[in-house]
This record gives structure tokens, C-alpha cells and sequence, in this order.
């Protein structure tokens, strides 16, 4: 029996272990439908990062391959490496580095200055040299004069001695922007991406890029902030939350948080998407809570200054109006408005809201809810419905049409979290 005990001890222990462990590595387990849909866009994010760099590996492999059989030196190898910086717009420049570390072929023509620079003593030049494998670099002051990661590909003779390796250059915050912009355009998410060292390779707040999340004075205050980021460096994906500064980098809010991870060889980038959880706290109103407050909305709707400010298209006079409305009824989670041509402009708070938001783009995953939401705008009717959000649970959305005389200027509507 004495032996019996500490057996059931481990195995729950391990038990345990599991269900911590499946929190972290499984996050699609048990999420909520707003969760889901975040989780959603990042995975499209990583299916996008992860393909353009599988892309690029692949036209790098079989340009090194055709290198070698022309020659590091002959007069095609200019013109393959400018075919693959046209190929793929993140690449800044490509080159040929000689098994002594020289830079000896640099394209297009304005990076050719660089020619004869000796690069041998970068961690990557000397990894390929050692090992005749590819390689991607952590970020680093590249030669160039930014900060860059070097993908090495090794340049094999027929013999398969190492004649030298291909050198892509790239930028990764103007690789990333191009790839996470579109994404998330309209929508209340931030997404920063991390080495695994900590070094930030691209936020939308250009300040953190090149910061690293464990040793920059910027994140020394917040401590949760930091404890998150070993973990993101841990595990493959997961959920957080953290404190940090606000997109107007002001005060500190709290921040639910999605990660995933992409990369090439042995290399990782961390993709984090995050959104902001602070604002009104939403009301469990019973359907006479819902009655009352379709009503006020409507009272709001025939304010003088609302159809000025819309009919002239005045953010900030329209913003001030609905300031009022939500500070009326704090218990609200946004109030927001979508013109008629299917583009959610803004609201308050906007950390609630789109802001933006095309609703004709096509967003893979979430076509059918746009069609829905377009349906009801054109519509021009009033109606209160249950729908998932992006930035939090379920809520109910109360939907006004705008009219001024018979000119319909879109739908302002409310939401209200279940």
C-alpha cells in the first residue's frame, strides 16, 4: 500500500500537468466564439508569414543550384539574384559571400558599393561554412546600415565541396507590416512578432522595434509583461494576458494576448495578436433593459448636431456625439457607426470598435459574418440581434438606420455583451 501512495501522487501530478499544459499548447480548446475569431486572423497571419518565407527558401534553393553549376563568378549570377530580390519585395538585396566571409557579388546595382565587404565573423556566414546547411539570422546591424536578418544558403560544387553561399537580405518589420496590415485593417487587434531572444521584430508602434522584451528599460515595469514573453518563447502557441501601454503608448491597460509561431530552419519568429481588455463593462440587461435603451438610441438618432456632423462627415464632431451617448450609458460596450458603402468608420471606445473596417473586403474565414452585416445595413430597418465579436464574447447589437429627410446615411449601432 506504502507503494501504491506515491504512484496515484505522480500520475496526479501528471494529470495535472496535462490539463496546465493543454491550456497553454491547445488554446483552441474551450475558447470562447470571439477567441475563436481572433484566433482566426492570427493563424492567417502565420499562414501568410510562413508561406512567404517557404516561398522565398524555395526560389533560394534553386538559385543556388543554378549558381553552382554556372559558376559564384559567372556572368548569369548578377542576373539571378536580381530576378529574386524582384521576386520577393521584402528582400532588400541578395549576394554572394566567398568561403572566406567576402561578399563578393552584391544586387541590385545601389548595394553594390558593398562589394568586398568581409562578413565572415557574422554568426550566420560562419554556421553555413561549418555546417553546408541553410541558415536564417537573428536580427543584427547588417553591413548595410539597418537592422536585418540574413537567410545563408550554401553553394555546393558538382563534387559537393562548398564553393561559397547566397545571401538574402531582409527586413523583417516591412516584410511583416505588408503581410499584417491588410489583415487586420478596421480591426481593434494590435500584433507584434519577437525573436526568441526577445528582440522585437515589428509592432505597429515603430518606438518597440529592435527593443528586446527582457532587458529594454521600456518593459522593466511591467513585470506580467515580461513573465508572458519566457513563456511565448516556450511554448508554440498559447493565451495570456498582460499590462502594458496603450496603442497611444499613455497609460497601462490590460491585454489578452494569442501567439503562435512561424519561422525557417531553426530559426523562430513569435506572432503575438492583442487586444485591448479595458472599457465599460457590459450590462446583463433583460429585455426591458434592451427596450429602454433602443429607445434612447433613437432619441440620440434626431440630435441637430448628429445630422450636421454626419451629413458634413465630421469625425471629430460625430465622435463627440457618441462620447456623450456612452458616457450616458456606461454600461454599454460601443456605440459605432457603418457608412453605406459597407465601411465601419469608428466609435467609442475604440479599443471596442472597427475603425475603418471595410466590410467588401474579402477576409478569408469571415466572409459569410461581413455578407451577413452588409445585409443588414442595406436593409435600412431597425433590429436587435445576437452576434459574435472579434474583442469579446457574445453581444447584442442594437442597429438604427441614419436617415436626414429621406438621405440614409448608414446604421449606428450598439453593442451590449451578453
Amino acid at each position: 500500500m506504502k507503494k501504491i501512495i506515491p504512484v496515484i501522487v505522480v500520475l496526479i501530478i501528471i494529470a495535472v500537468s496535462i490539463i496546465i499544459l493543454r491550456k497553454v499548447l491547445r488554446p483552441g480548446e474551450g475558447m470562447t466564439p470571439s477567441e475563436k475569431a481572433r484566433s482566426i486572423v492570427l493563424n492567417k497571419i502565420k499562414e501568410n508569414v510562413q508561406d512567404a518565407l517557404d516561398s522565398a527558401d524555395r526560389d533560394f534553393s534553386a538559385s543556388a543550384q543554378e549558381i553552382a553549376k554556372q559558376g559564384v563568378a559567372s556572368e548569369t549570377t548578377r542576373a539571378i539574384l536580381n530576378k529574386l530580390v524582384e521576386s520577393h519585395p521584402f528582400i532588400v538585396d541578395c549576394c554572394i559571400v566567398d568561403t572566406t566571409g567576402i561578399m563578393i557579388i552584391v544586387e541590385p546595382e545601389n548595394f553594390k558599393s558593398f562589394e568586398g565587404s568581409d562578413i565572415h565573423d557574422q554568426e550566420q556566414v560562419q554556421k553555413v561554412q561549418q555546417t553546408h546547411l541553410p541558415v536564417m539570422s537573428k536580427a543584427f546591424n547588417a553591413v548595410e546600415g539597418f537592422q536585418a536578418v540574413d537567410i545563408e544558403y550554401p553553394i555546393m560544387s558538382s563534387g559537393r565541396d562548398f564553393i561559397g553561399s547566397l545571401s538574402m537580405l531582409i527586413r523583417p518589420d516591412s516584410m511583416l507590416v505588408d503581410i499584417i496590415k491588410p489583415i487586420i485593417k478596421g480591426v481593434p487587434v494590435n500584433v507584434w512578432v519577437m525573436q526568441k531572444d526577445g528582440v522585437i521584430l515589428y509592432d505597429r508602434n515603430k518606438e518597440e522595434i529592435g527593443r528586446n522584451l527582457f532587458s529594454d528599460d521600456m518593459y522593466k515595469p511591467y513585470g506580467n509583461l515580461r513573465a508572458l514573453g519566457h513563456e511565448i518563447i516556450e511554448n508554440e502557441t498559447g493565451i495570456g494576458s498582460y499590462t502594458f501601454l496603450s496603442d497611444t503608448m499613455k497609460e497601462a491597460v490590460e491585454k489578452q494576448c494569442f501567439w503562435e509561431t512561424t519561422g525557417l530552419y531553426d530559426m523562430q519568429w513569435k506572432l503575438v495578436l492583442t487586444s485591448q481588455l479595458s472599457g465599460a463593462e457590459a450590462l446583463k440587461g433583460s429585455k426591458e433593459s434592451i427596450r429602454y435603451i433602443q429607445k434612447k438610441l433613437r432619441e440620440f438618432l434626431q440630435r441637430d448636431d448628429l445630422h450636421a456632423a454626419l451629413l458634413t462627415q465630421n469625425d471629430d464632431k460625430i465622435k463627440e456625439c457618441f462620447r456623450n451617448f456612452y458616457d450616458d450609458y456606461p454600461y454599454i460596450y460601443s456605440i459605432q457607426w457603418t457608412d453605406t458603402s459597407m465601411v465601419g468608420r469608428f466609435g467609442i471606445p475604440p479599443e471596442h470598435s472597427l475603425t475603418n473596417y471595410n466590410y467588401r473586403e474579402s477576409r478569408e474565414g469571415f466572409d459569410e459574418r461581413n455578407e451577413a452585416f452588409m445585409e443588414l445595413v442595406e436593409n435600412q430597418e431597425p433590429v436587435v440581434v445576437e452576434k459574435d465579436l472579434l474583442e469579446g464574447d457574445r453581444a447584442i447589437f442594437i442597429i438604427e438606420p441614419v436617415m436626414y429627410e429621406e438621405i440614409y446615411l448608414g446604421i449606428i449601432y450598439i453593442m451590449i455583451l451578453k
